[in-house]
């Protein structure tokens, strides 16, 4: 699959698919001999893979398209005009000494600030998710698409806290709700998963209070490549500056919505 950039110039989504593995090697190094973590701030973990993992990406990912970037370590400013690579080189930090087995790679690709491209990696599972504007979402090259539950009491609902703890109360709130209604609720925490897996059909719809940029872009290019819908907390169509994310099939999507209200 071919993208375009900004320049009008080609490269192709399998060569991003190959840094994301890169740097899944990284993290999974780490995992396997139960990396020490330190806090970078009163809730946040950070551990050596982080940084090793950001590095390996910023270097690759403009060399083969020089632009904006914006990493989970690094930060920066988001641009809302022209190419920004936006990645987090190790989602599920809690889980790298913890559990459950659950890591991601994410890089994703905003292009005025609308996402673009998104390759998500689950290393311990070897598990490649994979999509572009325009194009169909692959997991390990195969083609995906979100599930076709339409009873919203048989869904299965994942949730994603956010170490914000002023959202803490409101998210509890939400979830009792969506308990009221759903048929089970998954917390895996690594919310880039959480969305591959509501590409893939595995959850019929996931909501965050907190959309932190480098966990949604690839994962947003995800969902809606497989036929989801990504929206806020009031139903409008997901973007770079909501405050909340609800991701999964519209119908699916509207019958929840007024649990999130």
């Amino acid at each position: 699959m071919k993208i375009k950039t900004a320049a009008e110039e080609d490269f192709f989504i399998e060569e991003i698919e190959k840094i994301a593995r890169s740097a899944g090697e990284i993290v999974v190094a780490h995992y396997a001999r139960g990396a020490a973590h330190e806090f970078k701030s009163e809730r946040q973990v950070v551990t050596g893979a982080d940084g090793k993992s950001e590095q390996l990406l910023k270097e690759r990912l403009l060399k083969i398209h020089p632009c904006g970037f914006y990493g989970e370590e690094e930060g920066g400013d988001i641009a809302e005009q022209g190419d920004q690579w936006v990645v987090d080189p190790l989602d599920g930090t809690e889980n790298v000494s913890g559990y459950p087995p659950l890591l991601a790679v994410s890089i994703g690709l905003l292009r005025d600030g609308k996402p673009v491209l998104g390759v998500i990696y689950d290393p311990v599972h070897s598990t490649l998710y994979s999509a572009q504007e325009g194009g169909r979402t692959r997991v390990n090259a195969e083609l995906v698409e979100t599930g076709n539950q339409t009873d919203p009491s048989k869904a299965v609902v994942g949730l994603d806290f956010s170490s914000d703890m002023g959202t803490r109360a409101r998210t509890l709130e939400q979830l009792s709700r969506v308990l009221e209604l759903a048929r089970a609720v998954k917390v895996l925490g690594v919310p880039s998963l959480s969305l591959g897996a509501v590409a893939t059909g595995r959850l019929d719809l996931f909501f965050r209070p907190s959309t932190k940029l480098t966990d949604m872009v690839a994962g947003v290019c995800i969902v809606r490549a497989a036929g989801g819908r990504v929206a806020d907390y009031d139903g409008r169509d997901w973007t770079i500056h909501s405050e909340g994310v609800v991701a999964g099939a519209s119908g699916m999507i509207n019958a929840y919505l007024p649990c999130f209200r």
